[in-house]
């Protein structure tokens, strides 16, 4: 039989990470979307976003969505890069926990009481 030692620090499934993957995906396609009413190509050629804006975009929402798992699951101290990059600042207030539930909205993520629905199956606790 086969071992594997690595299993232990493995705490998300391949479907797990293709469907954070997908979610980025479409969080950055809208990122890189013009407001209502403005075009995606300018008089001048010059386009709304570009593939760096979209690689950027792409790469923020899915190094979140890492990042809020593993906060949620306690993997990520409440102080540290992880808890910055999530925008909840050691001792956050109610306005600071509203503004990083805000952040979450934005970027497209599931609020806590709502993220059952995002989950893959068997994922759920």
């Amino acid at each position: 039989m086969k071992s594997d030692p690595v299993a232990s620090i493995r705490w998300f499934g391949a479907e797990q990470a293709l469907a954070w993957a997908l979610q980025a995906y479409y969080a950055a396609c809208k990122a890189v979307e013009p407001p209502v009413g403005e075009l995606f190509v300018d008089r001048d050629g010059e386009t709304w976003a570009s593939k760096g804006d979209f690689l950027h975009a792409f790469h923020s929402a899915l190094t979140v969505r890492l990042n809020l798992a593993a906060f949620a699951r306690g993997d990520v101290p409440l102080s540290g890069s992880a808890s910055e990059q999530l925008g909840w600042p050691d001792k956050a207030d109610h306005a600071e926990k509203v503004v990083f539930f805000e952040y979450l909205k934005i970027a497209g993520l599931p609020l806590p009481e709502n993220q059952g629905n995002n989950a893959v199956a068997g994922e759920i606790a």
